[in-house]
């Protein structure tokens, strides 16, 4: 493998323990920029602690792993992909929107993608409506290395205004955020 393709290693470290900066594969000064190449799926999110950048930097990649969109849980685990959809379906959320209204939509679907070591574990999706937490509910994770899962929230009067859906680890780590409006 080329100098100029090789993975770099582990995240360098603040004096604090904190991943300080990720060190990205050189290339070489004559490659065109690819458009809208795809991002490391190694990237480490900045402050992540050193012990669980180590732990999430052995995991395998699959080719369709995705760097995380939030921060790392103590087993490595992590949300690559995230999205809402007012029906669910075999690929997952179906009719993709940040704002469902009560006339045309009966529920809000959160679909989510977990990478994580080979041991089942359990993730909760956290409801949050105008900055305050309405409800959680457990989704477990078999013992794969990427599972896709979702939670819903059936679409009641009350429910008007800003909400959030949250997927948060066993240690309570926010691993992805996505927010959605609910209107009449």
């Amino acid at each position: 493998m080329p100098a100029s393709t090789r993975d770099v290693g582990l995240p360098s470290l603040a004096a604090d323990g904190q991943v300080a900066a990720v060190a990205r594969p050189v290339t070489a000064p004559t490659e065109a920029p690819a458009a809208a190449a795809p991002s490391d799926p190694r990237t480490v999110p900045p402050g992540t602690p050193a012990h669980i950048a180590r732990v999430f930097q052995r995991l395998p990649v699959a080719i369709h792993d995705g760097p995380p969109l939030g921060a790392i849980g103590e087993s490595g685990i992590h949300v690559d992909k995230i999205w809402l959809g007012s029906a669910y379906e075999k690929d997952g959320c179906a009719g993709e929107a940040a704002r469902f209204s009560l006339a045309a939509h009966e529920q809000v679907n959160v679909c989510f993608r977990v990478v994580h070591s080979r041991e089942e574990e359990a993730v909760e999706v956290e409801w949050v409506k105008d900055g305050a937490p309405f409800r959680r509910r457990a989704v477990n994770i078999p013992d794969l290395h990427a599972y896709r899962s979702r939670a819903y929230l059936v679409l009641r009067r009350e429910y008007i205004g800003d909400w959030q859906a949250r997927v948060l680890s066993a240690d309570q780590v926010t691993l992805a955020t996505v927010g959605f409006t609910v209107t009449p």
